[in-house]
C-alpha cells in the first residue's frame, strides 16, 4: 500500500523487471489504499442486476472531493439546511467527517453539517457513486464480512501519513496469520490537514504489537544539512550522517517574491560563470503558483529553465480515468 499512484507504479515496474513473467492480475494487489479498496469492491459488491435500489453495486463510479462538494451543495439547497462557510465546504466535509463518525453530537460551528452527512451518503448510493472515504469504509465492511481473502503480507510505504480510516482498513485487511511491514518517519508527516498526526505511527506499533527498527544513519545529506535538520526533529534520536561537512546553509530574507527571484537569478549567473551547468542547479518551492514570478524573471534574464510538473495524462489520475 502506498499513498500515490506514482509510487505504486514504480513498485510494479520494479517487480516486472525482476520477474518478467508476472501477470497483470498478480501485480494488482499493489496500489494506493483507495485503489486496492476499489478493486476489492469491484469484485465483492453485488452486480447491478442483483442489487436492491439505493445500494452501491459493482458498476459504481468514483467522485473526487470537488464533485462531492457540488453534490452536497445541491442537498443543502434541497433540504434547506443551515450550513456555515459554504465557500469552504469541501474542506469542512473532509475535516469534520471523522468527528461525525466518532458520534459527536454537533459540528464544530454548530450548524446542520452533521445532518448533511447521512443525506449525502444516501444520495451517493442512489447515484451509485463513491467518494474516497466511501471506498475505504465499504472496503472495511466487505473485509469484516469475510467476502474477500486476507493477504499473507501487508507492506505499507510512508505509513506516517495514514489517517484513522486507513488504519482501520489495515486492521480489517490483516488476517490472523498476516504479517505487516511498514516504513515511515513520524517527523515527515505531510497530511496533517486531513487528520493525520504523529500518533498514527505509534498507534500502528501498539495496535499490531510491531517491533520498531530504527534507521538513524543518513547516507544522502552532508553533515551541515543534518545538523540543521536535527534541530527540528520532534521524535526519535538525532540523525547521524556518514558524509563530510558541507558548506554552511545561508538563510536570506527578501522583501517580496520579485526581489527573491532577482536574487536567485543573480546567484545562478554567478554559479554559471564559475563553470556550473544550468541543469545542475535546482530551485525548490512549496506552491506551483510561486513558479510564475521565477519564470518571468528568468525569461527576462535569459536563464534557461524547465519547470518540473506532471507531463503526461498518465501522471494525472483524473485525466487517466477520463481517457
Amino acid at each position: 500500500l502506498t499513498f500515490t499512484n506514482k509510487a505504486a507504479g514504480e513498485i510494479i515496474e520494479r517487480l516486472k523487471a525482476k520477474q518478467p513473467d508476472l501477470t497483470d492480475d498478480e501485480v494488482q494487489c499493489f496500489g494506493t489504499f483507495h485503489s486496492v479498496a476499489m478493486r476489492m469492491l469491484k469484485k465483492g459488491l453485488m452486480p447491478e442486476e442483483k442489487c436492491v435500489s439505493e445500494e452501491w453495486n459493482q458498476n459504481f463510479e468514483i467522485i473526487d472531493p470537488d464533485e462531492e462538494a457540488e453534490m452536497a451543495l445541491g442537498m443543502i439547497e434541497k433540504q434547506n439546511l443551515k450550513i456555515k462557510y459554504k465557500n469552504r465546504l469541501k474542506k469542512r466535509l473532509e475535516q469534520e467527517y471523522p468527528n461525525y463518525k466518532k458520534g459527536k453530537p454537533v459540528s464544530r460551528y454548530k450548524d446542520d453539517l452533521f445532518l448533511l452527512f447521512p443525506l449525502l451518503r444516501k444520495e451517493k448510493k442512489r447515484l451509485n457513486k463513491m467518494s474516497f472515504s466511501d471506498l475505504l469504509e465499504e472496503g472495511i465492511n466487505l473485509l469484516n464480512m469475510g467476502k474477500t481473502s486476507k493477504p499473507a503480507w501487508i507492506i505499507v510505504d510512508e505509513v506516517q501519513d495514514s489517517d484513522v480510516l486507513q488504519m482501520e482498513f489495515l486492521e480489517a485487511l490483516k488476517g490472523p496469520a498476516t504479517r505487516i511491514f511498514a516504513v515511515g518517519d513520524p517527523n515527515q508527516i505531510i497530511y496533517s490537514f486531513r487528520g493525520t498526526t504523529q500518533n498514527m505511527f505509534f498507534l500502528l506499533k501498539n495496535r499490531f504489537q510491531a517491533k520498531e527498527l530504527s534507521l538513524p544513519i543518513n547516507y544522502r545529506s552532508n553533515a551541515s544539512i543534518l545538523e540543521a535538520a536535527n534541530r527540528f526533529l520532534q521524535f526519535g534520536g538525532k540523525i547521524k550522517g556518514n558524509n563530510q561537512v558541507g558548506e554552511k546553509i545561508r538563510v536570506k530574507n527578501h522583501y517580496d517574491q520579485f526581489q527573491e527571484a532577482m536574487y536567485l537569478a543573480e546567484q545562478i549567473h554567478k554559479f554559471h560563470e564559475e563553470g556550473k551547468s544550468y541543469q545542475d542547479i535546482a530551485i525548490f518551492y512549496r506552491l506551483q503558483k510561486q513558479a510564475d514570478v521565477l519564470k518571468n524573471v528568468f525569461d527576462q534574464e535569459k536563464i534557461p529553465y524547465e519547470v518540473s510538473v506532471k507531463k503526461t495524462w498518465k501522471d494525472i489520475p483524473a485525466l487517466e480515468w477520463l481517457i
